[in-house]
């Protein structure tokens, strides 16, 4: 990777190219990765398209996300560690973090998209979006934030938030995962958060939802052993970071699922919802989780037969959350909209889904060109 690109450095994509992580999942075989990065050099817009009633204007703002006003009290987090800086990514002790720099252009971009489909789907399916922060937004040394240049993302969620309509039922996690940023919910040699943190969003979102969503201790866990991921390459496999541990919690149903998956080259494969981590290679063991990703991807829970669905829009932050939902839908049908292509709203309106779930770490809601393939398929 190289280094010097600092604030226009944009989130990693899934460390995995498909072919080492989705289709070879069929045969639970591990191959070796090829990192995927983006870069964005948005500037600033102002944002186009708001409402003219300034009224209307607050009430949607209102109804959708709590301001940013009040301030809570979570656990300190200090480190006596120098901050090593590798570009975008900077390394603290033995962890590593993504920098992130908020964009209001892309963000309003994105919300744009996120609205288009809400408007489209209004009286036939529940939009939701999940805009989720970063290890460096939550987990990151609060005595070393003045050493980096990183945007604070309860404010950028915030903005995100602000930009989208009445619609869309927005999810904010910042809080949730504030409140247990001492557990174990990110990676330390990786960009992704782990399955304990996706399962804090789940929860989140059960609320949004109003359902009941599971206890942990309601789930058989099960370890797949050492990981390291992209930071570990980032750093030029720096030896003093931290190796991690992968561990999933497996749907409580898990046993009366099918998962069916497309891969980029029009191969057609049957995988489970959560594979045998213990059989993929050292960076590989994230493709546990809906056999990495892949353009298109359907599950099936046959335990539930009351015609539920939903419509999951998401990056490789989606693959450790996805599970969760397992439970509580029919069928979901998951899109990775780097790869697929089609239309979201139709493809809604044709299985009848209640629910429409965007799902996106933040670092992709700067980034120009992940906002221009999502684009494309709504």
């Amino acid at each position: 990777m190289k280094k010097g690109f600092a604030l226009f450095m944009i989130t990693v994509g899934c460390v995995v190219s498909l072919s080492a992580c989705g289709q070879n999942n069929a045969t639970d075989k591990s191959s070796s990765s090829d990192a995927v990065r983006e870069i964005s050099i948005d500037g600033n817009k102002k944002s186009a398209g708001a409402e003219t009633s300034e009224g209307k204007k607050k009430e949607e703002t209102a109804t959708q996300t709590p301001a940013v006003k009040t301030k809570k009290s979570y656990a300190k987090i200090t480190s006596t560690a120098k901050v090593e800086s590798f570009g975008g990514t900077v390394k603290v002790g033995d962890s590593a973090y993504e920098l992130y720099n908020y964009v209001d252009s892309s963000a309003k971009n994105y919300a744009s998209v996120v609205n288009h489909v809400a408007a489209g789907l209004k009286g036939k399916a529940d939009v939701y979006d999940i805009v989720v922060p970063t290890s460096v937004g939550i987990t990151f040394p609060d005595n070393k934030t003045s050493k980096v240049n990183s945007t604070n993302q309860k404010k950028s969620i915030h903005s995100i938030y602000k930009k989208m309509n009445r619609q869309v039922k927005t999810v904010s996690l910042y809080d949730t995962l504030m409140s247990h940023r001492k557990e174990y919910i990110y990676f330390r040699t990786d960009h992704h958060w782990t399955s304990k943190g996706a399962y804090y969003a789940y929860r989140q979102f059960c609320e949004a939802k109003g359902i009941q969503g599971h206890e942990l201790s309601d789930y058989h866990q099960e370890g797949f052993g050492s990981f390291l991921g992209s930071f570990y390459l980032d750093t030029d496999h720096n030896k003093s970071l931290r190796r991690d541990n992968v561990k999933a919690y497996f749907p409580v149903d898990h046993k009366k699922m099918t998962m069916t998956y497309h891969d980029q080259n029009g191969g057609k494969y049957k995988s489970s919802v959560i594979a045998n981590g213990k059989k993929y290679s050292l960076q590989l063991k994230y493709c546990a989780f809906l056999a990495g990703d892949n353009p298109y991807t359907v599950i099936h829970n046959k335990k539930i037969k009351n015609g539920s669905g939903c419509v999951v829009v998401k990056e490789s932050y989606g693959n450790a959350f996805v599970p969760y939902l397992a439970d509580h839908y029919e069928k979901i049908y998951v899109i990775d909209y780097r790869y697929w292509k089609g239309s979201i709203s139709s493809l809604a309106k044709q299985q009848k889904v209640q629910d429409v779930i965007f799902i996106n770490n933040i670092s992709m809601t700067r980034n120009a060109y992940l906002i221009g393939k999502i684009s494309q398929i709504k």
